[in-house]
């Protein structure tokens, strides 16, 4: 019965894989490279999976089959760098590093072809263990530098924002360590919740990254380190006022750093510094407390027959749920409850 569950597992998660696949390669016209990577991504692993199918033939479920598929499996974590990097730091991908990366994959592959011993499975395990780790701090750093940038420029961050990596990682570490413990002591049940896993973490994965359009962090900041060398001024915060009271640029939804120190007459540099020196908070957050206090909740209060989506488009929130957490993280109150009280 766990042989047949193995088996059905194993054609779910590689028809999954291969439908994404070819849905983003084939169909998907107008895509990210990040996308695109997300697709070859998907491809590999279709193939991973597909190879599984060896394991349900009679005879196959020995100690050498399952050396040899934890080898290969073992390649997937060169998927996982790929694109947290690329989701990070765009174009990081190249031939010189893919082939860095493999390197060390293919040795111990080719290492147990020429001396299959059980020892240099364990010390592929315990490189694995420590290749993984590495990845996540490495990742783990990039995405906290990634979203610190995000924030200091963008107004909205919806389809830029990398939060939802956190988690995916620590589902990810779970769907391997549980991968881990399925390639040393071989068992049916914990394969099939290996697979089930794996699939729940790379949906979240397409689900986040559909419309996923990470920003060049690098070229962004060479622009910014450029623009110091003109002659402009520190912030002038009449100009400052002048644009936030009477020209109201908060409300428009594509705000940046850029264009708001432009509009004050300095650059991305002083804008940044003033923000963290003087205000306290990232440019995100000022913005959006804008745009809270001297929209959202005046037209709270004076129409109460609005909608959310009205008042969030009209208050320059490029989502209804970007407005509910802004709402919310400035006043201690969501949107309705905050209608519901200013209505009695």
């Amino acid at each position: 019965m766990l042989m047949n569950m193995q088996a059905f597992m194993i054609g779910v998660a590689t028809a999954f894989f291969a439908i994404f696949s070819v849905h983003i390669l084939y169909f998907r016209l107008e895509r990210t490279r990040y996308q695109t990577v997300l697709g070859v991504v998907m491809a590999v692993w279709a193939l991973w999976m597909g190879k599984d199918v060896i394991m349900t033939f009679p005879g196959m479920y020995t100690e050498d089959v399952l050396n040899w598929i934890m080898l290969i499996d073992g390649w997937s974590a060169i998927a996982y760098v790929v694109l947290i990097m690329e989701a990070t730091r765009p174009g990081w991908t190249t031939r010189w590093r893919l082939l860095c990366l493999a390197l060390p994959f293919a040795a111990f592959t080719l290492a147990y072809a020429l001396w299959p011993r059980q020892g240099l499975i364990y010390a592929y395990v315990v490189y694995l263990w420590f290749f993984g780790w590495t990845v996540v701090v490495v990742a783990w750093v990039h995405v906290k530098r990634y979203i610190r940038f995000v924030s200091n420029n963008y107004s909205n961050i919806d389809g830029i924002d990398v939060s939802w990596l956190r988690p995916v990682f620590v589902f990810a570490i779970v769907s391997q360590l549980t991968w881990l413990f399925t390639s040393l002591y071989a068992s049916a049940t914990a394969d099939v919740i290996y697979y089930v896993l794996t699939i729940a973490v790379w949906l979240a994965v397409l689900y986040y990254s559909w419309n996923f359009r990470p920003v060049i962090i690098d070229m962004e900041e060479k622009e910014m380190a450029k623009s110091v060398c003109y002659e402009v001024s520190p912030v002038d915060e009449m100009g400052l006022k002048r644009a936030i009271e009477d020209e109201q640029i908060f409300l428009d939804p594509d705000l940046t750093l850029a264009t708001l120190a432009k509009a004050v007459g300095t650059n991305r540099t002083y804008m940044s510094n003033w923000l963290s020196d003087v205000q306290g908070q990232t440019f995100y957050n000022y913005v959006n407390r804008l745009r809270v206090e001297r929209a959202s909740i005046p037209l709270m209060n004076e129409h109460p027959e609005y909608t959310m989506d009205y008042i969030a488009e009209k208050s320059g929130f490029g989502s209804v749920s970007t407005f509910r957490r802004a709402f919310q993280k400035f006043t201690g109150q969501t949107p309705q409850t905050y209608k519901a009280n200013s209505c009695k």
